[in-house]
C-alpha cells in the first residue's frame, strides 16, 4: 500500500486522551488516512458518543476533537498490519469501527471484482435506457501483474504491458498506472515507453487517461432509498509523474462552465447511484468519482464506499443553506443509515433540480490542501498572524503540531474558504494569497 504523505512525524505522536464526563458513553473508532472532519462531524451530530481517532497524521485539531487519539504505527511491517492496528485499538476501547476515506486496508476487498461490477452496472443501465444515450461511460482498464495484463470484464487473453503501450503509441490514447492499494492520487502515475518500471514489476491497473474536469458525487444510501447530496469539483496537484494528487474539493456544483443545472444529468446520476448502492449493498455515505470530458460525457472512475474528503464541503454548504440543522451532521446521518434508519429526508429539498437551481447554491465552499514547496518548520501562530495582518479571512484545518518539520511535497495544512457567487474573483485572489503565505512562512 502507498503510505499517505506524512505530516511532520506522522505516527510518532503519543496517544492523546481528552478527559470528558461519561466515559461509559458508546465509543466509535474512526479509522482513516485523516479523520479530522469525520470526528468534528460526529462530535456535532452525536455529542453523546465517545470519539476515538486513528489516522496517519495526528493533527492538533484532530486530537482536540477526539476523546482519545492513536496514531498508526510506522515501520517496515506497518503497511501489512493496518487491520491488526485497527482491531487492537477497537478492542482497547470496546469501540465500534467506522472507516472513513483515504485508507486502503490490505486484504480488505477485491478491487477487480468491484471494478468489473461497476462496469457491468453502467452497461446494464445504458442498455436499458429509453431516453437517449446514457451519458456515463467507463475508461478502458487492464488488470496487470508483473508486466502482463488482461482487459477487465473480458476474456480476450493476456497481453504484455510494453506491447499494449507500443500498440497505442502515436494514437489518441494515453495510459495511467494505478497501484492496487493507493489513495488520494498518490499511486496514480503517467505511463510512457520511457517510464514503465512500476507497470513491469508490480500489480496494478492500466487505465485509459480521460481528459476533462474531475468531479465527486456524494450520496447516502438507506435501506429504502439512495439520495444524491451534491457534486463537488475535485482539485489536484501534479508531483513529477503523479498528475492527480488530491488537493481538495470545491462545491457544491450548480453550474458547469457557462451551463446551468440542466447540464448535469441528475436523473441518470441518480439512477446510477441507486443501482450502485443496491448492487454493493451500501449503507451510509459513499462517493463516485468522475471525469467529465469536453463532449459532456461522464466517465466513472471509482467507487469509495465510505465517507470521503469532499463530504466536508457538502456538509458546510448544507448547514449554511439551512438544508441541514446546526446540531445535525453527515456523520450522524451515516451512522443512522448503517443502523437501518432512513436519515435521507433530513437533508431538506423536494427535488434535486430544485435544490441545485436555488439561488443559495451560488455559495460554495473551497477546501484546499497546501503542500510544501520547500523544506521547513510550520509555525501555525505565525501563519495566523500574517493572514490577519493582510485581512485574509480563511479557516485553517488539519493543523500540524507545534514546530513540525515538513519536506517538499508534504501537506502543511488545509484552507477552508466560503465563496459567494458575487465575489468569486475576490475569494480566488484571497485563496491564492493565503496559499503563498502558508508556503512562504515555513521557517528554516
Amino acid at each position: 500500500m502507498n503510505t499517505p504523505m506524512a505530516m511532520g512525524g506522522s505516527g510518532r505522536l503519543e496517544t492523546v486522551t481528552n478527559p470528558r464526563d461519561g466515559e461509559n458513553r458508546p465509543a466509535i473508532l474512526l479509522a482513516g488516512a485523516s479523520v479530522r472532519w469525520a470526528a468534528q462531524s460526529l462530535r456535532r451530530g452525536m455529542p453523546n458518543s465517545r470519539v476515538i481517532g486513528l489516522d496517519w497524521f495526528g493533527d492538533s485539531d484532530t486530537r482536540m476533537v477526539c476523546d482519545q487519539f492513536h496514531p498508526f504505527q510506522t515501520g517496515e511491517d506497518s503497511q501489512e498490519n493496518l487491520s491488526q492496528q485497527i482491531q487492537s485499538v477497537a478492542n482497547l476501547h470496546a469501540a465500534r469501527t467506522i472507516h472513513v476515506g483515504g485508507l486502503q486496508v490490505p486484504g480488505g476487498g477485491k478491487p477487480w471484482q468491484r471494478w468489473n461490477r461497476l462496469q457491468a452496472i453502467v452497461r446494464e443501465i445504458a442498455a436499458g435506457s429509453d431516453c437517449g444515450e446514457f451519458p456515463v461511460a467507463t475508461p478502458i482498464t487492464y488488470q496487470c501483474s508483473a508486466g502482463r495484463c488482461s482487459l477487465t470484464g473480458a476474456n480476450d487473453g493476456v497481453v504484455v504491458v510494453g506491447d499494449l503501450i507500443a500498440q497505442t503509441s502515436g494514437r489518441p490514447i494515453h495510459w495511467l498506472w494505478k497501484e492496487t492499494n493507493s489513495t488520494g492520487g498518490m499511486g496514480v502515475r503517467s505511463v510512457a515507453p520511457s517510464n514503465m518500471s512500476n507497470s513491469k514489476t508490480s500489480d496494478g491497473w492500466m487505465q485509459q487517461r480521460v481528459a476533462g474536469r474531475s468531479y465527486g458525487l456524494v450520496a447516502i444510501a438507506s435501506a429504502d432509498q439512495t439520495r444524491i447530496l451534491g457534486i463537488t469539483v475535485g482539485l489536484h496537484q501534479r508531483f513529477d509523474d503523479r498528475p492527480f494528487v488530491y488537493s481538495g474539493s470545491r462545491g457544491p456544483v450548480s453550474r458547469i462552465g457557462d451551463a446551468g443545472v440542466s447540464d448535469v444529468p441528475w436523473r441518470h446520476l441518480q439512477t446510477l447511484s441507486e443501482q450502485v448502492a443496491k448492487s454493493f449493498s451500501l449503507r451510509g455515505l459513499f462517493n463516485l468519482d468522475f471525469i467529465r470530458d469536453a463532449s459532456g460525457r461522464w466517465w466513472l472512475l471509482e467507487l469509495n464506499a465510505r465517507p470521503s474528503a469532499s463530504c466536508e464541503v457538502i456538509e458546510r454548504w448544507a448547514t449554511d443553506a439551512g438544508w441541514l440543522a446546526p446540531d445535525d451532521s453527515l456523520m450522524r446521518m451515516h451512522m443512522e443509515a448503517i443502523d437501518g434508519g432512513d436519515s435521507t429526508s433530513r437533508f431538506d429539498g423536494d427535488s434535486q433540480t430544485a435544490v441545485w437551481s436555488s439561488p443559495i447554491v451560488r455559495t460554495q465552499w473551497n477546501k484546499r490542501i497546501v503542500f510544501a514547496n520547500r523544506e521547513g518548520v510550520v509555525d501555525v501562530g505565525r501563519i495566523r498572524r500574517r493572514l490577519c495582518a493582510e485581512s485574509i479571512i480563511i479557516e485553517l484545518a488539519d493543523l500540524p503540531t507545534e514546530r513540525t518539520r515538513v519536506a517538499i511535497g508534504e501537506p502543511i495544512m488545509t484552507l477552508l474558504l466560503r465563496v459567494d457567487d458575487r465575489a468569486k474573483k475576490m475569494a480566488s485572489a484571497q485563496l491564492r494569497r493565503a496559499i503563498r503565505i502558508v508556503q512562504g512562512e515555513l521557517l528554516p
